[in-house]
């Protein structure tokens, strides 16, 4: 154990002789006791304490100014005399009210670092005899007992590049550091400073010098003197504080495809302590995306051979890596997910931060998303069977997306002109007396909506689809200023069984979203009420009460967004840095490409307020 508790020497350096009395006498007067009556004393962070102390003799007089002619009065280290404290200083010396009395003026030098010393004050005489006083006790005000100092010190540790030393935080009573590389074996030997102490334990287990102890997450520490104890908590931070996900390929192979699967990749999460860790887990995976799959940062799918929870979501195989490439803020697909999670959608994608390594190489930040399957931890409709082909069976569950790309097995337009495609059954699965099921329920919803009578609530669209569920859908992309409910991409609906049709979930909020360079007309207005069926949604009197009436319900959640910006704007300010380091963006579609970090979620936030804004006055 080290010494936490070290004695320093307060010395007033003094010229020719050290006192003379005030009494007419030549004789000089020789010193040989001080004291002080206060013997403890304790200092808040940048303040001072007045230390008084007297001398034998109550007529004695000497020099006590601070000056740098060599007539100087310091702090000084007991264990070594050369040495200065580090936290405290004395910064004056002045007669006190009473003859004899003197006052030391002591001053703490703002480290907010917990400390305490055994100290004297020296007075050195003009023989070089230095007098001491009693022994008195000074200590920070968040100094609680026990620990007084830890660090990594890298002769005891190989990996670090340097010493790792621990701020103390004395509301929590936490010792906490971060170190900016990443290591995945974060087993090290602390050094410790103690109080005087009689035992240490670790996470309740005896503290064994030099054995090392795993930082992964956080640990508890108790020192105990006596039948009293002290807890404390070590907290280190390691390269960007998110969690680190690293997928290794046989031979380190590339992955180039996003139609062929590269088979027996491993996968590890680093959960930070915030996560549970992830060891080993196999998997498959490609690459995934129409236009961001062409960017120079690439976005994956991964498939694990077995169901496996992630980063605290629900088990599933399925999973995706969105890359955020052209996005500044990193936070406009966690954005928008967050507000959906505010409506009454059925399900909307989970997704976590990390910092993706892929065969060694970092390749910044990425959003681990569930994949939108059908399934009951995330699309939960009836899972449908290749037998389903009549009656009520036949008529769900369906999950359609609707994608201007048109690449997909089984789709068709339209008589309104939309790409729709069946997603759920799967392309293997889907029979053909279920795809002319879904395509002529579809085709009824149009000719319903596109009637003349489609405004009534029994012949028209309304028996059709569930209103409210398309509302809350058409808000989120109002406030997200998300254009492709006009083209449409990226859009779903699913069809349960026996029941109406839902808008959701919401999906693809990177491109053009939260800035006004691709949709300009949202600074004046709704924009995307003219959108797909939403043009011939709001001619009907009844939606657009509706509307009004999901908006007040829905606007005090919506404005928790903030906060929830505020958080996750802290939370990933490390990876950002890091992730823009690697990576510049060379689209100009959202219009922040250039911007800082706290500039882009300005940004950020101030559009989502202003959209916010002008959505209560269109529907108040």
């Amino acid at each position: 154990m080290g010494r936490g508790v070290r004695l320093i020497l307060l010395a007033l350096l003094l010229f020719g002789a050290c006192a003379e009395p005030d009494n007419g006498s030549d004789a000089p007067v020789t010193l040989s006791s001080i004291n002080v009556p206060v013997t403890e004393y304790e200092i808040e962070s940048g303040g001072s304490v007045e230390v008084i102390f007297s001398v034998e003799h109550p007529l004695a007089l000497f020099n006590y100014a601070l000056s740098s002619d060599g007539c100087q009065v310091e702090l000084r280290l007991s264990d070594n005399i050369t040495a200065t404290p580090d936290y405290i200083s004395l910064t004056r010396v002045a007669t006190a009210d009473s003859q004899g009395l003197y006052r030391a003026t002591i001053t703490d030098g703002g480290s907010k670092r917990p400390y305490l010393y055994r100290a004297y004050i020296v007075i050195k005489q003009s023989d070089g005899e230095l007098v001491r006083s009693n022994k008195i006790t000074i200590k920070s005000s968040n100094f609680v007992g026990g620990i007084t100092d830890i660090r990594l010190e890298r002769a005891k540790n190989s990996s670090l590049k340097s010493d790792v030393v621990f701020e103390y935080d004395h509301t929590s009573r936490t010792f906490s550091a971060h170190i900016e590389e990443y290591i995945a074996n974060r087993k090290f030997v602390p050094t410790f400073t103690y109080d005087s102490i009689d035992r240490v334990t670790i996470n309740g287990v005896d503290l064994q010098e030099n054995e090392p102890i795993d930082l992964h997450r956080d640990i508890s520490i108790t020192v105990w003197k006596g039948s009293n104890s002290t807890d404390y908590t070590l907290h280190l931070g390691c390269f960007t504080g998110i969690p680190v996900m690293r997928i290794e390929t046989p031979n380190n192979v590339g992955i180039y495809s996003k139609e062929e699967w590269t088979e027996g990749a491993t996968l590890w999460i680093d959960g930070m302590g915030i996560f549970e860790d992830v060891d080993g887990v196999k998997l498959s995976i490609r690459g995934r995306g129409n236009s961001t799959w062409e960017y120079e940062k690439k976005p994956y799918n991964i498939k694990l051979d077995k169901k496996q929870e992630l980063l605290g979501m629900p088990k599933h195989k399925r999973w995706c890596l969105l890359a955020n490439y052209m996005d500044r803020t990193l936070l406009r697909n966690r954005v928008a997910y967050y507000l959906a999670e505010q409506t009454s959608l059925d399900w909307t994608p989970r997704c976590e931060f990390v910092e993706l390594i892929l065969n060694g190489k970092h390749l910044g930040s990425y959003l681990v998303a569930e994949h939108i399957k059908v399934d009951e931890n995330r699309v939960d409709i009836t899972e449908m069977e290749t037998t389903d082909n009549s009656g009520d069976a036949v008529t769900g569950g369906y999950l359609l997306e609707l994608d201007f790309h048109f690449d997909n097995q089984w789709q068709w337009h339209g008589a309104s002109g939309t790409p729709f495609a069946v997603k759920y059954p799967e392309e293997e699965d889907l029979t053909p007396q279920q795809l002319e099921w879904i395509k002529g329920y579809i085709a009824q919803v149009e000719s319903a909506l596109y009637g003349e009578n489609f405004t009534d609530p029994k012949s028209g669209y309304a028996q059709y689809i569930d209103m409210q569920s398309f509302i809350d859908y058409w808000l989120i992309y109002e406030i997200c200023v998300n254009h492709e409910l006009a083209n449409p991409g990226s859009v779903y609906l699913t069809k349960e069984r026996n029941s109406k049709l839902k808008a959701g979930p919401v999906w693809d909020f990177d491109w053009g979203t939260f800035s006004y360079n691709a949709s300009p007309e949202a600074q004046w207005g709704l924009f995307m009420t003219h959108a797909w069926w939403y043009s011939r949604l709001f001619k009907d009197e009844r939606f657009m009460a509706l509307a009004s009436e999901r908006w007040t319900v829905l606007k005090p959640k919506f404005m928790t967004v903030f906060d929830f910006i505020d958080s996750q704007s802290d939370y990933i300010y490390r990876s950002w840095y890091k992730n823009f380091g690697i990576w510049g963006i060379t689209t100009t579609i959202n219009g922040d490409e250039k911007l800082s970090y706290p500039a882009s979620i300005n940004r950020l936030t101030d559009i989502t307020r202003q959209r916010i804004e002008i959505i209560d006055k269109a529907l108040r």
